[in-house]
């Protein structure tokens, strides 16, 4: 039986959880629509999926008008946690709430190679 684009996506995401630290995790249309995600259920996944569009939409704003080019990824550290938010083609974007005593590098890490995932997913025809 051949995987769904929401399987593979799926996959995706269970992977990254396995990093450790993550509590949240998920795909989102630019447009501010959730595709798929992990979240505990305290978390609206509506207004999760139309915080995190409407942020890098304002970062991708902010760019333009500065003149330093494509966002690549919004990095957004508080007092309980760190969010980030990375392009995943031009179409969606993948986030992740990791605890804040998470390992930066490995999330960055991790993020970058699962958005790339996450649009190869999402390009295929």
């Amino acid at each position: 039986m051949v995987e769904t684009k929401k399987e593979k996506l799926d996959q995706v995401l269970a992977k990254f959880m396995q990093v450790g630290q993550i509590k949240a995790v998920g795909i989102v249309s630019v447009e501010g629509l959730l595709i798929t995600s992990i979240m505990p259920p305290d978390m609206n996944e509506r207004i999760v999926g139309a915080l995190c569009s409407t942020i890098i939409a304002s970062a991708e704003t902010a760019s333009s008008q500065m003149g330093t080019g494509a966002v690549s990824e919004v990095n957004i550290k508080t007092e309980h946690g760190i969010l980030l938010l990375k392009p995943a083609g031009e179409k969606a974007l993948l986030f992740a709430l990791a605890e804040v005593e998470a390992q930066f590098g490995l999330i960055t890490l991790e993020i970058e190679i699962r958005g790339k995932q996450v649009q190869d997913i999402l390009e295929e025809v």
